[in-house]
């Protein structure tokens, strides 16, 4: 397994490369907008995203809230998310490059904090989810949006996706990710979802995977027509195979006090 220096070296290697890529993605913006209502981002919060990429949601964040903080560790996503800012003239965003595993804010700074498309590439996502509750206020929110998928899948989404995206780790199922709030004390969770479908090949077009890789994953992706070992519906239309990830939203809420927690265990739902 990776050391955790190496891992984030493998990261900054490959979302240096993506950065322009991912500043210029389509808004996404129902997907946006969901992630948005479920996690409660209202005009008078302040937002806290990590693992925030080019700030595909904390721009949106910003348009909605008091304030909004972005957090990367790769600063060339920082570079074009600074860029992106000054174009919409957006003046309520802070942006930081830093490791989300040791995040650099005192705690209870944030009534929001929330991350998207990023648990799968970390190490030690229950470590993550920690530091996203400790800087999070005392009855705010904190929210996790990823594919999931059924442990039957895994494995064999984990060796595909390692060929196209090194940085790849593990995705994890929806029971475990919900395991991972309860462990660190979030309650009354809610959830959401929905598909995200892409074509295989815009996908690759913004991919840098080790050479000969790109084929072995094609070579995946038309094996798994009609199969589905992969759990994203794999199909072939218009001359590319497309698929649709499963994402799940998770947003629960930080209780006062570690006797309230305990107290709320048992109420614990998700919608």
């Amino acid at each position: 397994m990776d050391t955790s220096a190496q891992h984030e070296q493998t990261i900054i290697e490959q979302f240096s490369k993506q950065a322009a890529y991912f500043a210029q993605l389509p808004g996404h913006a129902a997907a946006t907008q969901l992630l948005m209502d479920v996690a409660g981002v209202t005009e008078s919060a302040e937002i806290l995203d990590i693992a925030c990429g080019a700030g595909a949601i904390t721009r949106p964040a910003a348009h909605l809230a008091k304030h909004a903080t972005g957090i990367d560790l790769t600063p060339e996503m920082i570079e074009q998310a600074r860029l992106l800012q000054a174009e919409q003239g957006l003046l309520n965003l802070t942006w930081h490059v830093g490791d989300v595993t040791r995040l650099p804010f005192a705690p209870s700074t944030f009534d929001v904090v929330l991350t998207r498309y990023s648990f799968h590439h970390f190490l030690h996502p229950a470590g993550v989810l920690a530091e996203m509750v400790r800087v999070c206020k005392p009855g705010g929110r904190v929210a996790v949006a990823d594919l999931v998928l059924p442990a039957d899948k895994i494995v064999a989404y984990d060796q595909m996706e390692k060929l196209r995206d090194p940085s790849h780790v593990h995705v994890l199922t929806e029971s475990e990710l919900h395991d991972l709030f309860q462990a660190v004390g979030l309650r009354h969770v809610q959830r959401a979802g929905y598909l995200f479908e892409l074509g295989l090949e815009q996908l690759l077009s913004a991919s840098f995977p080790k050479p000969g890789n790109a084929n072995q994953v094609r070579a995946i992706f038309k094996a798994d027509v009609g199969a589905d070992n992969l759990g994203i519906g794999v199909h072939h239309r218009g001359g590319d195979f497309r698929f649709a990830y499963p994402i799940t939203i998770l947003v629960g809420t930080k209780l006062a006090t570690a006797n309230s927690m305990a107290g709320a265990s048992d109420g614990t739902t998700v919608g």
